[in-house]
This record gives C-alpha cells, structure tokens and sequence, in this order.
C-alpha cells in the first residue's frame, strides 16, 4: 500500500472534480530537463531559432538537484526525463534513473538515440524505463542529415534493432517503444514509407505530427504544403494499417508557440456554448527544467512560471497565471495558444469519476520501494498524511484532418 501516492492522486481528481484553479495536489507527473546540451543541430529546434523562447540551454543539471526533488518524485506516478538537449550527453543520465526508480516512480526517456551504444542499451533494460522515444524524421541517411545535421541515421536504426533484439532476448516488455515523425517541407515525400521503417526495426509504435514554428523564419523554411500535408497523414495511415503497424496521429497546431509569444491573459475564444474543458497538462504536469524552473507546458516556453527558489512547487502551481489558464478552460473561454492543443480536454465529470477510481485503485495497489524517506534524505512536505504532451491513436479513430 502507498499512502503517500494514493492520497496525492486523490487530492488531484478533487482539484478537478471541484474545478480548483489552485491545485491542492501536487504533480502526479513531472517533465524533467537532465542537461541541455545537445550533438544535433536540428532544423526545427528551438537551439537553433527561436523568438522569446526563456527554456535554459547549454546548463548542466546536477545529480544533488534530483535530491531536492525527493517529496515530489514520492508523489508522483511518472517522469519524463528528458528536456531541450540529448540525455546521453549526461554521464550520470541513469543514476537519475536509479534515484527516481526507487521512489517506484516510473521514467519515460526521450534521445536522438545517436549516443545509444550497448552499454547503454543494457543500462535501458537494466533501469526498467516504462517508455522510450526516439524522432527520426526521416526514413533515409539524406533527408535525416538535412533535418537533423550532422546526421547519424544508419546508426541510430542499428543501434535501436540491438535494443529490440536485446528487449526480446530478456522477454521483457520494457521499454515500450514509439519512433515519431515530424512533418515538414523537406520531408514530407518520406512520411508514407515510414511505418515499413517502424516495422523492420520492430518498434510499438508510430507517431506522425505537424512540427510547431519557434519562429516565423522557422515557419517560412519547414512549413510544408496543407493538403500535400493532408494527403501524406491519410497515406501514412493506411500503409500502417496494411502493415498492421500502431499509429498515432498528432495534429498539433503549428502556431501555438507564436500564438503564446502575443498572448497576455485578455485574449481568449469562447468555445461551444455551454462547454467546458481542462487542460490534462495543467492539471497533472509540472515541467521543470534547468535547476527548477517551472514553466506552463512545453508549448508555452516563453513565459516562466517561477524557480523552485522561491519556495515549493505546489505554490508555484497556484501562481495567478496559472489559476487563470484554468478558469479559463474551465469556463471555455479557450486562450489563443491552447485552442487546437491535444492537452485541452472537454470536461466529463462522469468520466473523471471513472478514471479517478482506476488511478487511485492503481496508486493503492503500487509497491514501494523498500528503501525510507529518512535513508534519502527526504522532508515531508504539504498536507499529505505522513506514512509530467496526447495526440489520437488513428487505429481507433478516424483521421484528424489538417
């Protein structure tokens, strides 16, 4: 039993069940940076062009930092830890991994997948991750090093078949792995052909996306056509469905980040009249990167929310930008940014109530780790009792048109 857990996720469903704009509950999933220094150069990344964009490059993150995490890792379900860099270029990557694991918390890690050598191939099984995401936009050397210069394409496919062979000798079903392709200009002719490219490796599964602009120079250099765009998603589908591959689709809309850069908390949409919705990240995530600092989402970079400095997560969470995206969901007055994100969710207190009572059934029945907070250094924090961005899965659903 895991008092702890199971209380923080109860504490999380009543946020939302009673329509809290300043959570009680702390984070049941953390978006974490480990470094922000990378070995590509990717056409579309915010390291290399971006407009107001306020995410730290090229800062190391220390192993001490995780330390200071501890109440809110004992909290949470799940991190994603990776952030604005390659986690492999951090030497002490899988000692954050032990240190999270031991909560019984569960790691999701992100790579280019270039740096994925055998020991570290070995250190993936070995760490149990739940999830692993490799992008690779792209089904050939060429058009992988004109997306992602200096390229490495040939390697990362080898390196990821000796992860699936080595996943398969050991009968494991860790990590499960999606391979993500973000569309653009220069390779939108490759989206169709990438299913087969998921197949041969022996992946979990295919993610297609739109890529979103950092800057309206980014825009104008990797916008592709819509309806070449269009015709390449309902192609790409089929192929996966004739190949018996699993396919998502995430149409995630090009423009937020630029739509944030204008947005000052006046501007907002009404939706359907009568409506309301929440956004799954809000309500759940909080993405730290760097040394603590906390920002909205990982589509609203450019405004930050506060440092872990100040005091604790929780009170930065109630910080009146925050409160206010949430009312503003709540009353579905949508802002700019988030009205065509696959975070906002049409709010269903029946099927909240459902989910409530299989996550915190889950969080009850969750083994700890056999190790106690006073071996880790750990403080209690809050009012607990003392004992982390979705797309549409196009297997299930029609084609999200663009």
């Amino acid at each position: 039993m895991d008092w702890i857990r199971t209380w923080n996720t109860f504490q999380a469903y009543c946020d939302l069940l009673l329509r809290r704009t300043r959570p009680r509950a702390y984070p049941l999933e953390l978006s974490l940076g480990t470094g922000s220094y990378c070995n590509l150069r990717c056409i579309m990344c915010p390291r290399e062009d971006h407009e107001g964009n306020r995410m730290p490059f090229n800062q190391p993150v220390r192993t001490d930092y995780f330390r200071r995490l501890a109440p809110y890792l004992r909290r949470a379900n799940e991190v994603s830890l990776y952030g604005l860099g390659e986690p492999f270029l951090d030497r002490d990557y899988f000692k954050k991994v032990e240190f999270i694991r031991s909560f019984g918390t569960e790691v999701i890690l992100s790579t280019n997948g270039v740096l994925m050598d055998e020991e570290r191939r070995r250190d993936i099984l070995r760490t149990g991750l739940r999830g692993l995401g490799i992008s690779l936009d792209a089904v050939t050397e060429e058009t992988y090093s004109i997306i992602r210069p200096p390229g490495g394409f040939n390697r990362i496919v080898e390196n990821l078949k000796a992860l699936v062979a080595l996943r398969n000798e050991r009968h494991s079903q860790r990590p499960l792995i999606a391979l993500s392709f973000a569309m653009m200009r220069q390779n939108l002719h490759e989206v169709p052909a990438f299913p087969e490219l998921v197949k041969s490796i022996g992946a979990d599964e295919a993610i297609i996306h739109t890529s979103l602009y950092m800057s309206h120079a980014m825009k104008e250099r990797i916008e592709p056509d819509t309806e070449l765009q269009r015709k390449a998603v309902v192609k790409t589908i089929e192929n996966a469905r004739k190949l018996n591959v699993k396919v998502t689709y995430w149409n995630l809309d090009p423009m937020t980040y630029l739509r944030s850069l204008e947005y000052t908390g006046a501007e907002s949409v009404p939706q359907q009249a009568g409506a309301s919705y929440y956004c799954h990240h809000l309500w759940r995530n909080a993405m730290l990167q760097g040394e603590g600092e906390l920002f909205p989402c990982c589509y609203m970079t450019n405004h930050r929310v506060g440092t872990l400095a100040e005091g604790d997560l929780r009170v930065l969470r109630r910080k009146p930008f925050m409160a206010e995206l949430r009312q503003l969901h709540f009353e579905g007055r949508i802002p700019g940014p988030c009205r065509n994100c696959p975070q906002l969710i049409p709010y269903n207190r029946g099927q909240l109530v459902r989910e409530a009572w299989s996550e915190i059934r889950s969080a009850w029945k969750h083994p700890r780790s056999r190790e106690t907070d006073n071996q880790r250094g750990e403080t209690p924090v809050g009012d607990a009792p003392v004992a982390g961005c979705s797309g549409q899965d196009t297997n299930s659903g029609p084609v999200n048109a663009l």
